[in-house]
């Protein structure tokens, strides 16, 4: 476990002093962070804040073609693929302007460097007009909220997580993040944003609210007096809490206060830590309970979340109880991500920055440098505005002294701060694309993360946060290729691209073991083996059968399989082979039981017995007869 034993300052004062805790694991007990004085509104009118984000390279580009080859598949393909052979970065058409020009996007995310080759290969080509990068526009509009100016850590292009550019396309929504803290308060900038939580502190004694577990997470206060918690000192409530909720998921836009880092989301307190801390068993039930796992004597929850923020811990190895509850959230879906700790140490040496499967976050300052009190080293992830003595984070606070009072602002300094900055970013990721994992999103992260403006002495992992590039929505996929990824491989390779201009719109894409065949009426399905040579005889989808509506169904009698079309289905079993069914003929055998009837499977194809449209068609238990007239069995 890990408290915050960083920094703290009120608004519109200078004093700072040093959050000095102890936490003793050996007890099982953790010590939360502690606010010097009762924090003041900030002052005067906020300075208006610019664009968060500088023009970055785009995968896209917007082409425009000579009327010769405008029309024509062919000649734009040569243009593609010449560009394919002088940057190595194959591109497609994803679509056509209101203008005619086309709009490709290359295969991968390109650097500025490749971005701009792209641009010059397509440039050069003989049959294009024009060329111009289709360049990522942001939002030039800022949060009303008044105090966001101050948020550096939001707001700053530099030394910022570039949250701002992320907001017109997702705020979170639809995300729950559990804040496994000291509860929370009664904010106006937080109401409707906080979700049902739950009280998992078990001692009556040190919960502060006179009883134990319960479903009431509220923040009574975490204040101590002289000689309580084996401290000489007294201190008043931290209301850790409730500023690192603010710091994920204060209400944006409703011009009041600050605005959360994913306005969006729906916070899910649960209060672990009371006025000497937190037991390790308290800290990881809840972390179980967050993520919807089983809590004995607790109603399970019914909302899990899949992002926990965990800004607590203390020097000492990875408890087994800890990472049990952290194993088993992750398990279940849930990113964990946890606060490196505030003693300018290896943060190997801090629970629960050193186990396994969380994500550990350390602080930087306002200059873009690791904060000072800031733990470093490999154990440490990423990096998110924690502040230092050149500026703090401004979020939700309370001025009550020992309980409740007045709602209020004011900052705080420590990983307790940069860990909820990229909770919330972790939020978006999920929001943006649900499908993630935890390992993905921390792969992501990482790699989407930026160099430090400034030092950081003994590593600061992959560098800070960006949300700009690590919030990503996934192009849609074509039918085709969802179907295709659907199979998991079991076609092998591609053998084509997606070819598209079949009939009634359709297309198809053939792999080393089959083909998928796609239209907007049939859907897209796999055409393989016999079945699909008996297609391709009757004229594929421009023949009898129409494109297929099934794939191929296996588990008939003796082996056999069959696939539907839109015209009839093709029957095959190992005895017989493939045999086409459509009509009439197919209506009366399916009368009899299909090939679990006495006729069993086709043994030919539909053929001609006179000039009047009848037909026959050959069973292995015997033959029927159709004509306008009527129809008769032939058994065998």
């Amino acid at each position: 476990m890990r408290t915050n034993t960083g920094r703290t300052k009120t608004i519109g004062t200078r004093t700072r002093r040093l959050l000095a805790v102890t936490v003793i694991l050996a007890s099982g007990t953790a010590t939360t962070a502690i606010a010097a004085n009762s924090p003041a509104v900030p002052p005067g009118p906020p300075t208006p804040v610019g664009s968060a984000a500088s023009p970055r390279p785009t995968d896209q580009f917007i082409v425009k073609f000579k009327p010769s080859a405008a029309g024509s598949v062919a000649w734009r393909g040569k243009t593609y693929a010449k560009a394919a052979g002088d940057t190595s970065i194959e591109v497609r058409e994803v679509k056509t302007t209101a203008g005619d020009a086309k709009v490709v996007k290359a295969s991968r995310r390109l650097s500025a460097a490749e971005s701009q080759r792209m641009l010059e290969s397509l440039a050069a080509g003989a049959d294009v007009a024009s060329v111009e990068p289709d360049i990522l526009l942001y939002p030039s509009s800022i949060p009303n909220d008044p105090y966001y100016s101050q948020q550096w850590g939001l707001s700053d292009p530099n030394s910022g997580i570039r949250v701002p550019s992320v907001w017109d396309k997702t705020t979170g929504t639809g995300q729950v993040v559990a804040v496994i803290d000291t509860g929370i308060t009664q904010h106006s900038d937080l109401k409707g944003n906080v979700t049902a939580g739950y009280d998992m502190i078990t001692d009556p004694a040190s919960s502060g609210d006179g009883d134990g577990r319960d479903a009431d997470p509220s923040d009574p206060g975490d204040f101590r007096t002289a000689g309580a918690c084996g401290s000489g000192s007294s201190a008043n409530s931290s209301w850790h809490g409730t500023h690192v909720a603010g710091l994920i998921a204060a209400v944006a836009n409703n011009a009041e206060g600050v605005s959360g880092a994913a306005p969006g989301v729906k916070i899910e307190p649960v209060r672990a830590l009371g006025a000497c801390g937190g037991y390790l068993s308290d800290v990881s039930d809840s972390i179980t309970w967050a993520s919807g796992g089983t809590v004995s004597g607790v109603p399970a929850n019914a909302n899990p979340a899949k992002t926990i923020n965990l800004s607590v811990g203390g020097t000492a190895a990875c408890p087994a109880a800890m990472q049990a509850a952290i194993d088993g959230a992750v398990s279940r879906g849930s990113t964990v991500f946890v606060a490196a700790g505030n003693e300018n140490q290896p943060a190997s040496n801090v629970a629960p920055a050193n186990c396994n499967n969380v994500i550990a976050i350390g602080a930087s300052s306002k200059a873009g440098s690791k904060a000072s009190y800031s733990n470093f080293g490999p154990t440490v992830d990423v990096m998110a505005p924690g502040g230092d003595t050149d500026g703090g984070i401004l979020s939700t606070l309370n001025a009550g002294t020992t309980s409740p009072g007045a709602e209020t602002y004011g900052y705080m300094m420590g990983t307790s701060m940069a860990t909820p900055m990229a909770s919330a970013v972790g939020a978006l990721m999920k929001a943006a694309d649900p499908s993630l994992a935890p390992s993905q999103i921390e792969a992501k992260l990482k790699a989407t993360a930026r160099p430090l403006l400034g030092t950081c002495p003994g590593g600061c992992g992959a560098g800070l946060i960006d949300a700009s590039t690590a919030v990503i929505f996934p192009a849609p996929q074509t039918p085709i290729a969802a179907k295709a990824a659907s199979l998991n491989g079991a076609l092998g390779a591609a053998t084509t691209g997606e070819v598209y201009g079949l009939k009634d719109s359709g297309g198809y894409q053939c792999f080393e073991h089959g083909c998928i065949v796609y239209s907007p009426a049939s859907g897209a399905h796999v055409s393989t083996g016999a079945i699909r040579g008996l297609w391709a005889a009757t004229g594929f989808e421009n023949g009898r059968l129409g494109y297929p509506v099934t794939d191929e169904v296996t588990g008939l009698r003796d082996g056999g399989v069959y696939q539907n079309y839109q015209g009839g289905a093709i029957i095959w079993s190992p005895a017989t082979g493939a045999h086409i069914s459509v009509g009439a003929i197919r209506s009366i055998w399916a009368s009899t039981g299909f090939e679990s009837g006495r006729l069993g499977y086709p043994t030919s194809d539909e053929y001609p017995t006179g000039n009047d449209g009848s037909v026959a068609q050959n069973y292995q238990g015997g033959i029927i007869h159709w004509s306008p007239g009527g129809y008769y069995i032939i058994w065998a």
